[in-house]
């Protein structure tokens, strides 16, 4: 199983365009907030709760479509169990994504199971599992008497941080001016070099390598930068905009810059990213 698979491509598409249990209780029980302030996905769950049994959920979010479709899914999976029902089923689900634990859940439950090819995607996986750690948390939060509980999503795994990645990377650090017999070629090659210390915090990759970059164009003191984002809807443009021109700042030879953004043509990480990229993404 996979998301290159039609099949499980469509429910999660499915999911995430026809969302189950969509919305927000007037008069809940318990509300748990989830944030995963990485890749900007953000979720809301409302319960009304009978004793301990979930009799309506709710769920309102934004986010990409594997976190609202496994939030979508979530809902209608946990509609009418008890909350240590609900939290078993959370734990089983997230051993599925995180440990490779066979997939064993009841035969109503299927649509989950288009969510198990995420694995082959470490950068989507905390994607998946944010709606159910905001559910355990929200679950936890019960228990001690509480009606509110927030949960941000943290690293899982040893993957590093943005700013430890950022670090790592080389970057120029000669405060001396380029002799001026210096290439345009050479340039063009320096701003590359600086450019793979931008980082698409979403998917945690160079923007280089992503393909992200459509083109770069020297004036003397001036780079003018053309480049695009995974999609349209990405939250992060701003962040990615401030760390292009910070990263050409540091080059002491630039005096002015110039970062378009474009959508044309559209970002086909198929044909433009890197080998090593598409690797990292499944795509053979």
């Amino acid at each position: 199983m996979s998301l290159t698979d039609d099949l499980y491509r469509e429910i999660i598409l499915e999911h995430f365009k026809n969302p189950r249990n969509h919305g927000r209780l007037k008069v809940p029980s318990l509300t748990a907030s989830g944030a995963n302030p990485f890749c900007g996905d953000e979720l809301e769950l409302t319960l009304s709760l009978a004793g301990n049994r979930i009799e309506e959920v709710q769920a309102l979010g934004k986010g990409c479509s594997i976190s609202q479709a496994s939030a979508s899914m979530m809902t209608e999976a946990i509609k009418g169990k008890t909350l240590p029902e609900a939290r078993d089923l959370a734990h089983r689900f997230k051993a599925v994504m995180l440990e490779n634990a066979p997939f064993d859940l009841p035969p109503e439950l299927e649509d989950l199971e288009s969510l198990e090819g995420v694995k082959k995607y470490p950068v989507r996986i905390k994607c998946a599992i944010l709606s159910w750690n905001t559910l355990l948390e929200g679950v936890e939060a019960y228990t001690k008497g509480l009606s509110q509980a927030t949960h941000v999503e943290g690293e899982e795994g040893d993957r590093p941080s943005l700013s430890q990645q950022m670090e790592s990377e080389a970057s120029p650090t000669s405060s001396a001016p380029e002799e001026a017999g210096a290439g345009v070629d050479s340039k063009q090659e320096e701003i590359r070099a600086v450019l793979k210390t931008v980082i698409d915090p979403e998917l945690n990759m160079n923007v280089v390598d992503l393909g992200l970059i459509y083109g770069i164009d020297l004036q003397g003191e001036k780079v003018n930068v053309t480049y695009t984002l995974t999609s349209p809807g990405c939250p992060l443009g701003p962040i990615i905009k401030g760390q292009i021109n910070t990263a050409l700042g540091r080059l002491p030879w630039v005096k002015e810059i110039h970062s378009e953004l474009v959508w044309d043509p559209p970002w086909d990480p198929r044909t433009m990213a890197s080998e090593e990229v598409k690797t990292e993404l499944g795509i053979w």
